[in-house]
């Protein structure tokens, strides 16, 4: 989700009770994954139930459900807020121990974005937030949620729009940072569970304001890998692995074949750059997959506002989910598309409303056009589906 205020993460305190799941390697997906994330609703259940977002997952042909794992909230509020790590940390899983749980019992694996804001005690101006968070505390989180879900997540990711000054600040630093962030969680991930896949990026689309309060994606993967503006190596940095490519994007107020300007952005109209953008670092020994190949990418967070003053009438919101998956679909370096949303937030967490439903389920005509090109897609073996027992 772009630049969600500090005080909405704050405000996070309900946890799911702990549940055992099913083994999150019980099937292998094939085709294009249909995912979802919602995580207030699934992992919190702060104004809906749980199940009634996995019924309209299962709608839409899900196989995958994302959740944010916030690395403050983990740690609870008391120690997140003292300013010296204490030498020992107990984690609170629980929320997402009850998400793996129930989505497993939908037939949904789950994936992690392991991201901030970081706790006081690993932040440079000793404040929960964003302020250059720490790569060596980071590795300890890393490791822990790896030793944690090991068998029952399979796929994490290393952040959230590290590319928006919302999540590592400030944006000059960027960079930097976030190469210290993801080499450290790559390898404390893969040596607490050498089976499970790491995701690099999960970029916001665009520059925004300017650059004062984002980067755009391709600039700063250039940056992070060290490459210069024809994707050569820029200067002296080893090769970063990954298992593929996390991106959003979103483009809230244009149609999906849209060519949104300025050649480092990443809109679904203009996925090329991106794909384009992976080859040649690969090419590079810049960034590439542990066994020396083209990262695939993973569409983790899309959608159209469903409220307020960008709100998309119903006609065109169906339209336009529908030709932005098939986009996704068609794209033969697209492992994942993601719809963030699905029911309605409370007034209060309205401000980013890109929901598909109302509290009690009720889907709109959009999850209705989607929920019939994915039974479509299903049918014909365009995108994944579970398995049959």
């Amino acid at each position: 989700m772009l630049t969600p205020p500090l005080k909405l993460i704050c405000a996070i305190t309900a946890a799911l009770a702990l549940a055992v799941g099913l083994s999150a390697n019980a099937y292998a997906a094939k085709g294009m994954e249909m995912a979802v994330q919602d995580d207030a609703v699934l992992w919190q259940g702060l104004y809906s139930n749980p199940q009634v977002d996995l019924v309209l997952a299962e709608g839409l042909h899900a196989t995958r459900v994302k959740a944010n794992v916030l690395w403050y909230y983990v740690v609870g509020g008391k120690t997140a807020r003292k300013k010296k790590a204490p030498k020992r940390i107990k984690y609170n899983w629980s929320g997402y121990d009850a998400l793996i749980a129930n989505a497993n019992a939908h037939g949904m694996k789950v994936q992690l974005a392991l991201t901030g804001p970081a706790p006081a005690y690993a932040t440079s101006n000793h404040r929960i937030g964003p302020m250059r968070p720490s790569a060596k505390k980071f590795k300890s989180f890393a490791r822990a949620a790896a030793k944690h879900f090991k068998g029952r997540v399979d796929r994490y990711s290393i952040w959230n729009e590290p590319n928006h000054r919302g999540w590592i600040a400030p944006i000059k630093r960027q960079a930097k940072l976030y190469r210290a962030i993801y080499l450290a969680g790559y390898s404390a991930i893969k040596r607490a569970d050498r089976h499970a896949k790491v995701l690099f990026g999960e970029t916001s689309p665009f520059g925004l304001a300017h650059g004062r309060n984002a980067q755009p994606p391709l600039k700063f993967i250039r940056e992070v890998t060290c490459a210069n503006k024809r994707y050569k190596r820029a200067r002296h940095c080893g090769r970063i692995k990954t298992d593929g490519v996390a991106h959003h994007p979103y483009d809230f107020d244009h149609k999906p074949t849209y060519k949104y300007p300025g050649k480092d952005n990443v809109t679904i109209g203009v996925l090329s750059r991106l794909t384009r953008a992976l080859s040649k670092l690969r090419k590079a020994k810049l960034l590439s997959t542990p066994r020396g190949g083209v990262p695939y990418v993973y569409l983790t967070e899309y959608g159209y506002f469903s409220s307020g003053s960008r709100k998309m009438s119903t006609s065109k919101h169906g339209k336009y989910l529908v030709q932005a998956f098939t986009i996704a679909q068609k794209n033969p370096r697209v492992k994942e598309m993601l719809h963030f949303l699905l029911v309605q937030p409370s007034r209060k967490y309205r401000f980013f409303d890109t929901s598909l439903a109302d509290r009690t389920g009720k889907p709109g005509r959009a999850f209705k056009k989607l929920a019939a090109w994915a039974a479509k897609a299903a049918a014909a073996g365009r995108i994944a589906v579970k398995p049959r027992y």
